[in-house]
């Protein structure tokens, strides 16, 4: 006969159904009723104390404030007992629901019901009693409770993340998941869709340790808690309120991150051992050193601050936190509360001792992903991101004014299209043997067409011939005060314009050369272009001809030089050029005035292993085509075969400088107020190339 239930089960069973939720933070309840399993049949209550840094997370999944709670963090936090055991162990005793809990595959899922939660299911008495006395309501990924509650434990399936409604839904090491599940979307959008016929309850939790790799290398962050661009747990912790982890300093009594990038002392010692040993903190405040022991006090006095939220060292909280629906939440290695600081540095210091060994990043990013807690920037991105190095040897010169030892000056102009339509001008100030300062980059957006209402129009370089006059009133007739001595100003040399662009630039751009050629300026104003095929030239001069094709738009008759450019060429000597780190011949200065997009424009190229310099995303790059530009305008007025100090007229400072007028300030006149002496020292065949001219290919100036 078939085993009847009796009253009193049945009794208990409907009971458990109309119970009313316990009203209890997700911690205090975890607290209360769950015990951690220890080995060998014996187990110890959830002490907060531990990890004390993730009840604030564990609450939030409990509050109608928020549809998700995102953390981040390295291994060894205690994120998976107390944010998914935990929350199921909530969801079984105070607020029986139905809940979904997807984990990387069907083996750790499989792994994670047999290991963790069996074990804790039975030494936990409040849990044990409420599950269900049927054999089928218990199999390794389903489980349905007296209260009629249901656990799904999963994997990354469309099949299992679809259809099923649930009330609350659990990721776990989300960024191990598939970015794309099924050809659905990503986990995360799935996940909480099955949440929202629950409304304000519903509820969806994603933890990991961060595993994509940064996908823009010349990031900055635009908020103090902004997290760089990745796909994963960090977009979803960049889309929520973005709360970091703080620490009082026990000296100084300011709050400040626990990052890896506060560890130190780790270096002095070529003995893994011995050197990890040595690790500590320091206060990025007061330099103080702060030792492993200090840890366990730290983490139990620790904030969670939220973007824009500041605290002052009498744990006053001020500042415009960040809101949103995600509670969002990161912390680095240093806090983590089950792994030593010293197992933490060793492992990366081998990590990198693998590296140099076998080149495998693969340990390395291991280790800076889970041990960490940080994303991962491969090694050849760290190698070109480094627009900080440059920015640090920024020189302290009048803004706009020309530094001694510059002998003249050259100005290279970009053409911008698009809705941002502009000329980009560059000047450079040329020494001896390479030597070369950035003398000013500024923006050309206003025409001297107006409106009705007597408004300038963006310049449009494209459409309107007449606004390429803004190149020679603006920029070849300017001239520069020097920093030493504000009395005296220097011309340019020479300028060069960019022909290529949108349909009607280069057109544009042959009708205000000729207009330079008929002013006596052809000699000093260059057209450049990149050219798409490999030569053995570094810069071609040639004559386009489509007098014969009247498709093509531009109009050119063979009467106007361009210059082909072979840029890649040219960019590897940039490049060697603004790596040489001490003043001298090829060393490139910087203003301190100019702001860091000007570096990160310089450094936003990057070189594939074939020699081909291209950009990874939709940054600018227009500092670094302009330097290029200056080194062609350079190499064909023949600079790089001057005899220093033995320089011809036109490399020599005092043939480009004029008194300022005492009270405008403004130069005299423009390129007429001394004879040419480009023009008296230029052979009557212009340089087209640089064949046997070993400074071409060497890198940079010899």
């Amino acid at each position: 006969m078939a085993k009847r239930a009796s009253a009193r089960v049945i009794r208990r069973d409907v009971s458990g159904i109309l119970r009313a939720p316990r009203r209890m933070k997700v911690a205090d309840a975890v607290s209360s009723y769950m015990r951690v399993p220890m080995g060998a049949g014996n187990s110890v209550p959830w002490d907060p104390n531990l990890a004390p840094y993730i009840i604030e997370p564990m609450n939030c999944l409990a509050s109608r404030e928020y549809d998700a709670v995102v953390f981040v963090g390295p291994a060894r936090t205690g994120k998976t007992i107390g944010l998914i055991d935990g929350w199921i162990v909530y969801n079984i005793v105070c607020d029986p629901a139905d809940m979904l809990v997807i984990q990387v595959s069907e083996e750790k899922a499989r792994e994670h019901s047999k290991k963790r939660l069996d074990r804790t299911f039975r030494c936990s008495p409040e849990v044990k009693s409420r599950l269900s006395p049927r054999r089928n309501d218990n199999n390794v990924h389903d489980r349905t409770f007296r209260a009629g509650n249901y656990l799904k434990l999963g994997w990354p399936s469309v099949n299992i993340m679809s259809s099923s409604d649930y009330k609350s839904v659990a990721l776990t090491d989300y960024d191990r998941f598939p970015e794309d599940i099924d050809g659905e979307g990503d986990a995360f959008s799935l996940g909480s869709k099955r949440t929202t016929t629950f409304m304000s309850g519903g509820m969806t939790l994603v933890e990991s340790s961060p595993g994509r790799d940064i996908r823009d290398t010349k990031w900055r962050p635009a908020t103090a808690h902004e997290a760089p661009p990745t796909t994963g747990i960090l977009s979803l912790f960049n889309r929520g309120d973005r709360r970091r982890l703080y620490w009082q300093c026990p000296h100084c009594h300011e709050y400040f991150q626990p990052e890896i990038a506060n560890m130190t002392g780790y270096r002095e010692s070529p003995d893994p051992v011995l050197a990890s040993e040595a690790a500590y903190l320091q206060c990025p405040a007061c330099q103080g050193k702060i030792t492993p022991e200090m840890k366990r006090d730290l983490n139990i006095r620790h904030v969670w601050l939220r973007d824009g939220e500041k605290i002052d060292r009498d744990g006053n909280r001020y500042g415009e936190p960040r809101r949103s629906r995600i509670a969002s939440f990161w912390m680095e290695g240093p806090a983590a509360a089950y792994q030593t600081w010293a197992q933490m540095i060793y492992k990366f210091l081998t990590a990198e001792q693998e590296y140099e060994a076998t080149q495998s990043e693969e340990t390395l990013k291991t280790v800076v992903n889970t041990d960490f807690g940080r994303p991962y920037l491969p090694r050849a991105s760290m190698e070109q991101r480094k627009s900080e190095l440059l920015e640090q040897r920024a020189e302290i010169v009048p803004k706009r004014s020309v530094p001694d030892g510059v002998c003249f000056i050259a100005a290279t102009v970009d053409v911008q299209a698009g809705k941002n339509r502009r000329f980009v001008v560059q000047v450079m100030g040329y020494g001896a043997q390479g030597e070369r300062w950035i003398v000013d980059r500024y923006n050309i957006r206003q025409s001297l067409r107006i409106n009705g209402d007597g408004e300038s129009y963006q310049v449009d370089p494209s459409g309107y011939p007449e606004d390429w006059d803004l190149l020679l009133s603006d920029v070849f007739e300017k001239s520069w005060p020097l920093a030493s001595d504000p009395t005296k100003r220097m011309r340019l040399m020479a300028m060069a314009v960019d022909s290529g662009g949108e349909d009607g630039v280069t057109d544009n751009a042959y009708k205000f050369w000729r207009k330079c050629r008929r002013e006596g300026l052809g000699k000093r104003v260059f057209l450049f272009k990149g050219d798409s095929q490999r030569r053995a030239k570094l810069i071609s001069r040639t004559f386009p001809d489509n007098t014969g094709r009247t498709a093509r738009r531009a109009k050119a008759a063979g009467d106007v030089p361009l210059y082909l450019l072979q840029t890649d060429s040219l960019k590897d000597r940039v490049n060697n050029a603004l790596w040489r780190d001490s003043p001298g011949p090829g060393y490139v200065h910087f203003p301190e005035w100019l702001g860091a997009w000007f570096y990160d424009e310089l450094t936003y190229e990057e070189r594939s292993a074939d020699g081909k310099w291209s950009k990874p995303g939709r940054g600018a790059n227009e500092a670094f085509d302009l330097l290029v530009y200056a080194d062609a305008l350079a190499i064909l007025h023949g600079y790089e075969k001057i005899k220093w100090p033995d320089a011809p007229d036109w490399a020599r400072r005092e043939t480009w400088l004029e008194d300022a007028p005492p009270e405008t300030g403004e130069a005299t006149s423009p390129a007429t107020a001394t004879p040419d002496p480009v023009a008296k020292t230029r052979r009557k065949k212009p340089q087209s190339e640089t064949e046997n001219n070993p400074w071409a290919t060497s890198g940079g100036w010899l």
